[in-house]
């Protein structure tokens, strides 16, 4: 099963929710700030559910996704980082 950890990142801090290929959330979309603090308790979190194949998405944000992109990377997690007019486009095309 793939798992996706998404995240709408804004300046400063970030929603972020676990979702599983088949709909089910795992973490229950909250916001965290842009620290090392809430970064590591994300991470523990994610740990604790024991789970493999984990992608993060999020938007292309200017310099406001950089920090979060780094600590995913360092992390060794697989990161997509979506230019934000593909996403709207995509978006259209679901409904």
């Amino acid at each position: 099963m793939q798992y996706v950890l998404a995240i709408d990142v804004a300046k400063g801090k970030s929603m972020v929710s676990l979702i599983s290929s088949c709909g089910e959330v795992l973490i229950v979309p909250y916001e965290i700030n842009h620290s090392i603090h809430d970064f590591s308790n994300l991470l523990n979190r994610i740990n604790k559910l024991k789970l493999e194949n984990i992608s993060v998405i999020m938007e292309s944000t200017g310099i406001y996704h950089r920090p979060v992109e780094s600590f995913f990377l360092e992390n060794h997690f697989k990161v997509f980082v979506i230019n934000a007019l593909y996403s709207k486009m995509y978006k259209r095309n679901l409904r």
